[in-house]
């Protein structure tokens, strides 16, 4: 069987505008859910140096992942309240910025579920302000999609960074 190829799609805010920093990182976390494609992998995306407001990155991003603590990982995800508070505390001793929580889907679309929301928002607002979430989508242990969800206007919008090409 052949194996998709690859193509990195580079959303702009709008026509002739940034391109979405994130887009530095899509392929990377492709990569981290096919190595585990029949669970939920999940971390956070990172700014290095500098500081991150909304689609505003300065520096290097990294990625992070982090356990997934879920009854059913193969159904969802739970970041670990102590493996979250380790990294929050790193990021503050070391100036971090905090630009994204990532997770993938093994068997659906790169849309926010509805559980997806229900950890990223609080009484209808952001649990992490200014801080996007992206869903990585598989079929058959592949990764076809990577979508970042910003929350714009009252609700989580998103865009394709990357998408596999058959």
């Amino acid at each position: 069987r052949r194996r998709p190829m690859r193509a990195r799609v580079t959303p702009r805010a709008e026509p002739g505008g940034p391109v979405d920093p994130l887009a530095a990182v899509a392929e990377r976390l492709a990569a981290v859910a096919e190595a585990d494609g029949a669970r939920e992998v999940c971390g956070l995306v990172v700014a290095r140096s500098g500081r991150a407001e909304g689609a505003a990155v300065s520096g290097r991003l990294e990625v992070w992942p982090m356990p997934n603590g879920a009854a059913d990982p193969a159904r969802g995800y739970l970041i670990p309240p102590e493996a979250l508070l380790r990294a929050m505390t790193r990021l503050d001793e070391e100036g971090l910025g905090l630009v994204a929580v990532y997770h993938s889907h093994p068997r659906g679309g790169a849309t926010l579920s509805t559980s997806d929301l229900e950890v990223a928002l609080a009484g209808g607002e952001p649990v992490l302000p200014g801080v996007a979430q992206i869903v990585v989508a598989l079929e058959e242990g592949r990764a076809v999609r990577v979508r970042a969800h910003r929350f714009l206007d009252g609700r989580f919008e998103g865009a394709d960074l990357w998408s596999a090409t058959r």
